[in-house]
């Protein structure tokens, strides 16, 4: 039998290896085809056939093609489908939208910081970058608005350096795609074709019949039946929600607050709790919370959150050190006022237990009067970084005017 793997010919094979590649398949969710006319065995990797929609948007339309078309080459050969578009498009249909931006910092520095929205479960992409820590600081993740209704990745790079884009871009996004794709999963030689790359030889393995010329086919003993191959997959998908069922981390998230109207200034104040309490049968670690304004330059924060330059010297300190909270990133007011989004995070390592509920309390939102008929809101989202896992409030702040 003839054998296909990611469409690349890898010669012969025996018939009673055909058991084992589809056992093999059918345990990594792979993608497997019997020809029996053909005699044909096609294996192909959970990338094959996954559609993605990419967008380079840097100064220098040059760099935005060559970063595309690399980028297009690399994840065609992994069986990936992927078209280039615009910014400007609004997506319903395939597997992901990764776009690449870039502007200028103040120094020489280079940062990458990762947006994405909500269709896109949270991922830890930064120990796949941290090839590039020593050129490319890692500025942690942010939420983007809910234009697509697909998964949204936005690689957000701050850098002077164009030669380092050119060159670098294309791996940095071609990473993020990978491991978004693949999610969990660990990938295989096969996921990547690093497989094909090793190969050596044309001919790595031939049937070992008496008569080698001899073309043999499989007998019953030999071939999964279609039922039986379902039925593989089926307990490879029920294993897996058992060990998810095992190990489980979830929460539930919400606000606690009293609006107080300030009729002299024409103005609200919002006293309010942020409350994360652990529902599920893990620890939580290192939350990281976003709390979004809308319109962002109607409303303003307050309380006891500090920021990051301040944290250690006006920290509370407790028998285990500093407490309390602070801003996210050096320029988070200015990311603030630019998207709405105030990030925060714990200010010493913090982990929430089965059970338990940790709460930013104290805090204080500021609304300036709106015109008639328009509605301000405060929502709110935590991120466990570490855990891959995203949450939004159960309730939000709303006020209408």
């Amino acid at each position: 039998m003839k054998l296909k793997i990611n469409n690349h010919d890898w010669g012969s094979i025996p018939a009673h290896s055909l058991l084992a590649i589809q056992f093999f398949c059918a345990e990594n969710n792979y993608h497997f085809n019997w020809n029996k006319e053909e005699q044909l065995v096609e294996v192909k990797s959970s990338l094959h056939g996954k559609k993605v929609w990419l967008s380079v948007n840097t100064s220098n339309e040059d760099i935005n093609h060559e970063i595309n078309e690399k980028v297009k080459e690399v994840l065609t050969h992994y069986g990936v489908d992927i078209t280039i578009v615009g910014n400007t498009e609004e997506l319903s249909e395939g597997d992901l939208f990764i776009e690449l931006v870039s502007s200028k910092p103040k120094n020489d520095k280079r940062f990458v910081s990762l947006g994405y929205n909500e269709k896109l479960n949270s991922i830890n992409v930064k120990k796949n970058l941290s090839f590039y820590k020593d050129e490319l600081h890692f500025n942690g993740y942010y939420l983007l608005p809910e234009r697509h209704t697909i998964p949204h990745l936005r690689c957000s790079v701050q850098c002077k350096d164009e030669e380092f884009l050119l060159n670098e871009g294309p791996s940095i996004l071609t990473t993020c795609v990978l491991k978004t794709l693949l999610g969990k999963q660990k990938p295989t030689l096969l996921d990547l074709n690093v497989l094909h790359l090793l190969r050596t030889t044309d001919k790595l393995v031939e049937d070992t019949g008496i008569n080698k010329g001899e073309m043999k086919k499989p007998n019953r003993h030999t071939q999964i039946e279609d039922k039986e191959y379902e039925e593989i997959k089926k307990q490879k998908a029920d294993r897996k929600i058992r060990e998810t069922q095992v190990k489980k981390p979830s929460a539930e998230i919400y606000f606690d607050y009293h609006v107080l109207p300030n009729r002299k200034l024409e103005r609200y104040s919002i006293k309010a709790g942020f409350f994360i309490k652990n529902t599920g049968n893990v620890d939580l670690l290192n939350p990281k919370i976003c709390f979004r304004m809308n319109p962002p330059d109607k409303i303003e924060i307050g309380g006891q959150i500090l920021p990051p330059e301040m944290s250690d010297i006006f920290s509370i300190q407790g028998q285990n050190g500093a407490q309390g909270w602070k801003y996210m990133g050096e320029d988070w007011l200015e990311k603030a006022y630019a998207t709405g989004d105030y990030w925060i995070e714990s200010i010493q390592e913090s982990f929430i237990p089965p059970g338990e509920t940790i709460a930013v309390e104290g805090l204080q939102f500021t609304l300036e009067n709106l015109e008639e008929q328009e509605t301000s809101t405060i929502l709110g989202f935590v991120l466990f970084e570490e855990q891959e896992l995203q949450l939004s409030s159960n309730n939000k702040i709303m006020i209408t005017y």
